[in-house]
């Protein structure tokens, strides 16, 4: 068995059966292409890489086949396997794309194997390219007007990461992720918010109290959104995890932060709420308050945001539900289904909750569906019961 094959679907079945062409051009980026391809096989993919001549001084033929599988192709034959893969293949991934690639897709010259295949695929299947070069390069107006003639193609475009005057290619984990919302676009064209993360209230200009969160699951049905081709962005307050750098994060502490921006919210398709809201907002002290003796806090019913929201909101919108007991959980699902017109609520058992497995049930007005599996797998199943709308 080859090195590729112990390795395919063992993160996800994001790109099971899928078929990526990866071209490699003449960019000292090159080198990080064996562990690319590697991440594409652990998320499903069949890998066929594609090298410029270029691309052959910064890293072997030799490597890539091992990385994937399947021997490199360095030249076109009379076997046409610009055509032939174009037919059978799901994209083309071309990374790292350099200055001369891009200028070379632009003008439609198709004098290399990876220029070649780019303008057989173009009109026909998605191209996605992660140029790297020098910053002066990537600011150069006419490497912009480059780009912009390839956006206007339809073609896919990763910015990279501006480092140590260099526009360096992105992480692996933003190419692939990138790959896999465009061979999984269910939800392209959808405007996506996720609330998440837990509020603070300031009880001085230097305490705060608030709830529990992790922010993880809010973070894993961001990163799932992404996954399926949705436009996300993560709006987060206090988190325990870092979100990918893929997702566009706002951030927010109180409850009247998210009130005040309401108008914004407007710009979005559907809203998920599972952020750990504060009930109560306390009376804030100016100044620090001394340490040195008891103080009592007076605690103040915050303002229900779901019924904020609704005064500005009309889209869809899909709650979270905490309780310790699943008939009231339900129960009072229903009757949030009802006041805020919702899609549907997700609940979960407080008693059951653990770091990074969760129980959950998908509570609509006739039916529930209890699932059970890691927080990313249940953010796939929320958003699965969203497109198919069947709870």
């Amino acid at each position: 068995m080859d090195p590729a094959k112990k390795i395919r679907g063992t993160k996800s079945s994001l790109l099971k059966g899928k078929r990526i062409v990866l071209g490699i051009t003449g960019s000292i980026s090159a080198e990080e292409t064996v562990k690319l391809s590697r991440e594409l096989i652990r998320h499903g993919a069949e890998v066929f890489p594609v090298m410029s001549q270029e691309s052959l001084k910064i890293i072997t033929e030799t490597s890539l086949q091992f990385a994937t599988g399947n021997k490199p192709i360095l030249d076109i034959s009379g076997l046409t396997e610009h055509v032939i893969l174009e037919e059978e293949c799901d994209l083309l991934l071309i990374a790292p794309c350099s200055a001369n690639t891009i200028a070379k897709i632009a003008h439609g010259i198709g004098d290399t194997t990876v220029t070649l295949f780019a303008l057989t695929f173009l009109g026909s299947k998605p191209i996605l390219i992660a140029p790297a070069m020098s910053e002066s390069m990537w600011k150069n107006p006419v490497v912009i007007e480059n780009l912009n003639k390839l956006r206007d193609l339809g073609i896919n475009i990763l910015d990279p990461k501006m480092e140590e005057g260099k526009a360096k290619l992105p992480d692996n984990d933003t190419i692939v992720a990138k790959s896999i919302a465009i061979l999984n676009n269910i939800l392209k064209g959808k405007n996506i918010l996720v609330i998440g993360g837990g509020t603070e209230e300031p009880i001085d200009d230097v305490r705060v109290i608030g709830n529990r969160s992790s922010g993880k699951t809010s973070i894993e049905i961001a990163r799932a959104s992404f996954y399926l081709g949705g436009d996300v962005t993560l709006l987060l307050g206090r988190s325990e995890v870092i979100p990918p750098p893929y997702i566009k994060v706002e951030r927010f502490r109180t409850v009247n932060d998210l009130i005040s921006r309401r108008e914004w919210m407007k710009n979005f398709n559907l809203i998920i709420v599972p952020g750990a809201l504060s009930d109560f907002t306390v009376k804030k002290v100016e100044g620090k308050i001394k340490s040195n003796k008891g103080i009592k806090l007076d605690l103040l019913p915050a303002p229900k945001f779901l019924e904020k929201l609704r005064e500005f909101y009309d889209g869809e919108l899909i709650a979270f539900k905490a309780e310790f007991d699943d008939e009231r959980i339900i129960r009072e699902a229903r009757e949030m289904i009802s006041r805020y017109s919702l899609r549907f609520v997700v609940g979960n058992n407080l008693s059951e909750v653990k770091e990074n497995e969760t129980k959950i049930m998908i509570i609509g007005k006739e039916k529930v569906k209890i699932f059970s599996g890691s927080k990313f797998d249940a953010a796939m199943q929320i958003l699965d019961t969203y497109i198919k709308g069947d709870v």
